[in-house]
């Protein structure tokens, strides 16, 4: 029985493969309906209008494709588009369908056929404005030991340019970039950074980067003798004094900085309600 089993194993092994792929075949040519979750990727306006408020981020809709196209993955990823080029700036709330919203990418054999949910969305639209805007380096820079940061970093070009709704340009003040950390500096760097645009839909920034130039010098020192010490919080009808009355200070950091000290107006100064009862 089992040498029956295995006569012309190979030739059985070839011939199951063979009937696997014709089902295979016939069950992919077959036309199916099925529901995908997909993102939304364009909200089509009028040249000068944009969209304002909160956009979902996706639609759950119903489409019809052969079996083997609905396993692709190019289609849905590129998500659908949503064409409302007959509105004005206002409000408006917008019946979705396969009328006015779209797949992107159409040449996959798929075809759209409702949409489920959300089948309603409000839309807010307002003319689109630009503001030139100046941009803030988000770095944490630390140099390595005996080095020092310079106080001042940067960015080129230092203001750029947000294109956005008009009605919200004015509540906002600058443009970020990512937030970058580093340690260890030793050497000037610089870096290209990407900004960051405002949350919301409808916004873009340009440039979309920024170079961030930072500038790492030798610590300085200088060395002050006799810096006066300062009581601050002592109690107003009581004397209070200070052994030593005077003190050596070492200071150390960037050069631009130390320079800017003036000794006349270096003090130690001590918190007397942080004293230590005797």
């Amino acid at each position: 029985m089992m040498n029956k089993l295995f006569n012309n194993f190979g030739l059985k092994l070839v011939a199951l493969a063979m009937g696997l792929a014709i089902w295979l075949h016939v069950k992919t040519e077959k036309t199916y309906s099925h529901e995908f979750k997909l993102p939304v990727e364009d909200i089509l306006l009028s040249d000068s209008l944009v969209p304002t408020g909160d956009i979902p981020d996706s639609l759950l809709v119903t489409v019809t494709a052969k079996g083997k196209q609905l396993l692709r993955r190019k289609w849905r990823q590129a998500g659908v588009r949503i064409n409302v080029t007959q509105l004005r700036p206002g409000r408006h709330n917008v019946n979705l369908s396969r009328n006015n919203t779209f797949l992107v990418d159409a040449s996959q054999g798929v075809q759209l056929e409702d949409v489920i949910f959300p089948a309603q969305i409000t839309l807010a639209i307002d003319k689109q404005g630009a503001v030139k805007l100046p941009v803030t380096p988000q770095v944490d820079a630390e140099a390595d030991e005996g080095f020092a940061v310079a106080r001042d970093i940067v960015v080129t070009p230092p203001r750029v340019t947000l294109h956005g709704p008009r009605s919200r340009l004015r509540s906002i003040k600058n443009i970020a970039t990512v937030r970058k950390s580093l340690s260890g500096l030793r050497t000037p760097i610089e870096l290209t950074l990407p900004l960051v645009p405002p949350p919301g839909y409808g916004y873009r920034v340009e440039p979309e980067s920024v170079l961030v130039s930072i500038s790492v010098v030798p610590v300085k020192t200088r060395i002050y003798e006799r810096v006066p010490v300062v009581v601050f919080h002592s109690p107003p009808d009581s004397t209070v004094t200070v052994d030593p009355p005077a003190v050596r200070v070492e200071l150390s950091g960037p050069p631009e900085d130390i320079d800017l000290l003036n000794v006349n107006a270096l003090t130690v100064s001590i918190d007397y309600r942080r004293r230590t009862p005797s």
